[in-house]
């Protein structure tokens, strides 16, 4: 755990929180867990009764449908975490599943800690809820960014404003996205080799310009 302490202060979760960071998780119960790339952290189904705090490696979030049509909801990076607002919605079992993309490290919360005063009343646990609060709030005007983003009627508008609203977050027309191209036709929910041709077009009408994960906005 102390070789993550940088990590963890940077957490959203934690924010403002002057405690004694390896306390306070001794009083939340924290559990780190490995994974190997391509393990399923946590399968569609399953109860979700904690929060994950990513602390090394890429994490997918996946949603498969009746026929196995997969889509990316979302990939996370140190310091992000997932399954906050499942665990506390009370939620008995996760409509989607976290698939490590590449060898992670995970620390685990126990929702009820989070949550619930401990009895020896610990300072930090109000701090904690209104952080809690702050980020389902972030993260529900977020899956409404990717709500627009997926009314788009056509591949191009979706493309188009996929990557508009990248270099928006960049503050630059040059960026990388974090998606190969079979996981950005996944993002969009859109046929892999309709999407490559739509970028090819994009580019032959000077309209992008891009070389794997790396585009520019012209």
């Amino acid at each position: 755990m102390n070789n993550n302490i940088d990590i963890l202060r940077k957490v959203k979760l934690f924010e403002s929180i002057n405690e004694d960071l390896e306390a306070m998780l001794q009083c939340l119960g924290g559990e780190e867990k490995q994974y190997e790339r391509g393990e399923i952290i946590l399968m569609t189904g399953q109860p979700v009764t904690s929060v994950g705090v990513v602390l090394s490696g890429e994490v997918q979030i996946i949603q498969e449908d009746y026929y196995g049509n997969r889509s990316i909801l979302t990939e996370l990076k140190p310091g992000h975490i997932f399954g906050e607002a499942f665990a506390s919605a009370g939620i008995t079992e996760s409509p989607v599943t976290i698939l490590a993309k590449s060898s992670c490290t995970v620390l685990f919360l126990g929702i009820e800690r989070i949550i619930t005063t401990c009895p020896t009343s610990c300072i930090f646990h109000n701090q904690l809820i209104e952080n809690l609060l702050r980020i389902l709030a972030r993260k529900n005007i977020l899956l409404n960014s990717k709500n627009q983003l997926l009314s788009q009627r056509t591949i191009r508008d979706k493309v188009l404003s996929y990557l508009t609203l990248h270099a928006e977050k960049e503050g630059h027309p040059e960026f990388e996205i974090p998606f190969s191209r079979n996981e950005l036709a996944d993002f969009l929910c859109v046929d892999r080799s309709a999407l490559s041709r739509v970028l090819s077009q994009l580019q032959k009408e000077g309209v992008i310009e891009y070389q794997n994960k790396h585009f520019k906005l012209l």
